[in-house]
């Protein structure tokens, strides 16, 4: 009777024992459960960051889109009114037009330069002065600097550029087109291109 209390006692402290040393954590499984939770929270916030980003992508699409047909409208609108035309090449176009309906013709130069602001690195951008005011940029993100080409008449070629000076009164109609991207300098699948042709009303 005495010898099984005593097995009885040892057998109960040697389980109290084994489950104390398994009660907690050993170090392996606290740094791996440390390290699935890491990887857990990183997927997390890249999905976060990727649906930010993509947010961003679209917002700058649309905006893109509209600042296009915005300057477009303007361009058109500025060439078709045209009584005498200065300088006239691929990236730079200089020209006199009654942009404000007015009595009085103003010099309207647009110009396709590097676009050199933070953000922008590697686009173009087309610039509009008008009577050597304040010069406000109409177009971003164009990968290319060539926008104007010129036609002395219907179903001819293009006139080489820059125009001889000589050959600046016969234009009759200007080409526009705009090709803009968001991201990347060479044409892509995010590339919009944006093309018209304007007949000069006052050389019809």
């Amino acid at each position: 009777m005495m010898m099984e209390k005593k097995v009885s006692q040892v057998m109960r402290l040697l389980l109290q024992g084994k489950f104390k040393k398994n009660s907690g954590f050993t170090m392996i499984e606290l740094l791996l459960s440390s390290l699935l939770i890491s990887i857990i929270v990183g997927l997390i916030t890249m999905s976060y960051f990727n649906s930010v980003r993509s947010s961003e992508i679209t917002i700058s699409v649309a905006t893109s889109a509209r600042d296009a047909r915005t300057a477009m409208n303007l361009i058109t609108k500025d060439i078709r009114e045209i009584s005498e035309i200065t300088y006239a090449n691929g990236d730079e176009f200089i020209f006199k037009s009654n942009v404000d309906s007015d009595d009085t013709m103003e010099v309207v130069h647009y110009q396709a330069i590097v676009d050199d602001e933070e953000g922008y690195e590697g686009f173009y951008k087309l610039t509009r002065e008008v009577d050597s005011g304040n010069t406000k940029v109409v177009a971003r993100h164009l990968i290319g600097s060539q926008i104007f080409a010129y036609i002395a008449g219907y179903g001819q070629d293009f006139l080489d550029m820059p125009v001889d000076s000589a050959m600046l009164v016969d234009i009759r109609n200007v080409n526009i087109e705009l090709s803009i991207d968001q991201q990347n300098t060479v044409e892509g699948p995010r590339t919009m291109n944006l093309e018209t042709s304007v007949t000069l009303r006052n050389r019809v």
